[in-house]
């Protein structure tokens, strides 16, 4: 059984897109995969048409101590379709955070709680929370495994740099290795500023970044609004497709990980090098819109334009909060000052 986390520190950049997505990709090539919502927004429950109001238990109920252990995963499946089950999330799960203070083994508990599966899954999926804190401790312990979607903005590559900072403490606290992995999403190919990020991210980063490109496509948005995976909605949109590449790419690098026999912490360890030395020159490339040339290149060679017609032309300026800057900022080890073990 693999356990991947889909994170990143940074909002908005595809993260639980590509849960729910490489989920329901994974399952339609015949595996069994379990997707976990654990992020308080629950938009991977919303996005797949499950209503959080309408639960009487969500994974709140499984890993808080109040419960005590009272529910497994089990208790709280909602099956999407064949081979592909939900734990979904609700607000409740914030809550999470305040309750686990100086509890023993904290970040443990959602571990425990996969490590007790009946149910058995070829892959389980975490949709993780864009932030630092219990919940991604939680996560990350958790699985074996990290995507970390890259949606070409400065923000987001920070906040590659701080889960691998996070991914490397990890690993020298408590002997836990997780494999890591870049995966660009939101690629626009008509702005030439969007294929130069492209090009220098797959020579910076190498193979620790995946082949598949997520491109722009507007049948991601519509699903999202529709509660359904994407190839469920439109399996000719270019957004299933690159998904059931993705999907694909996951399933053999099992085979070259094992092959490879892969030191996870120098992986880690070189990502964070090269997230580094890319954010301090990514200020630098130039930015454009496309020019009417190469919409016409990308209309007659990509897709029909009712894909992707509406989406803007893409800067590579975040507007994001504040916040997030803050938590890009945030040193990595301060989670555990007070503690005296993970």
């Amino acid at each position: 059984m693999r356990v991947i986390a889909s994170a990143n520190q940074k909002g908005g950049c595809g993260k639980t897109t590509t849960a729910i997505n490489l989920s329901s990709s994974l399952s339609l090539k015949g595996q069994k995969v379990l997707l976990i919502d654990f992020d308080p927004q629950a938009h991977a429950t919303m996005g797949l048409n499950v209503k959080p109001s309408d639960l009487e238990k969500t994974i709140y109920d499984v890993i808080t101590p109040k419960k005590n252990w009272l529910w497994g995963i089990e208790d709280i499946l909602v099956p999407v379709k064949d081979n592909f089950d939900l734990a979904p999330s609700s607000l409740i799960l914030s809550a999470f955070e305040q309750e686990l203070s100086g509890l023993e083994r904290r970040e443990h508990r959602l571990f425990q709680a996969i490590q007790s599966l009946k149910k058995q899954y070829d892959f389980i999926v975490i949709d993780c929370p864009p932030s630092i804190g219990h919940l991604s401790f939680n996560a990350l312990r958790a699985c074996d495994e990290v995507i970390i979607p890259i949606d070409m903005s400065l923000f987001s590559l920070r906040g590659v740099a701080k889960l691998i900072e996070i991914i490397l403490l990890i690993k020298d606290k408590i002997g836990h290795d997780i494999k890591s992995r870049a995966l660009i999403t939101m690629y626009d190919r008509r702005t030439r500023y969007s294929r130069i990020v492209l090009e220098k991210v797959k020579a910076e980063f190498g193979n620790n970044v995946f082949d598949t490109v997520i491109r722009y496509n507007i049948r991601l948005r519509e699903t999202a609004d529709l509660g359904l995976p994407v190839g469920d909605y439109d399996k000719h949109a270019i957004g299933h497709k690159d998904y059931e590449n993705l999907a694909e790419e996951v399933i053999r690098s099992e085979e070259d990980r094992t092959q490879q026999n892969l030191n996870t912490a120098n992986v880690a360890q070189d990502m964070l090098q090269r997230t580094e030395e890319y954010i301090d020159a990514a200020a630098e490339l130039p930015e454009d819109e496309p020019s009417a040339s190469e919409m016409e290149e990308f209309y007659e060679d990509e897709s029909p334009a009712s894909e992707i017609e509406e989406f803007p032309a893409y800067s590579s300026q975040s507007n994001y909060s504040k916040m997030i800057e803050a938590i890009a900022t945030k040193s990595a080890d301060s989670f555990l000052n007070d503690e005296d073990e993970m």
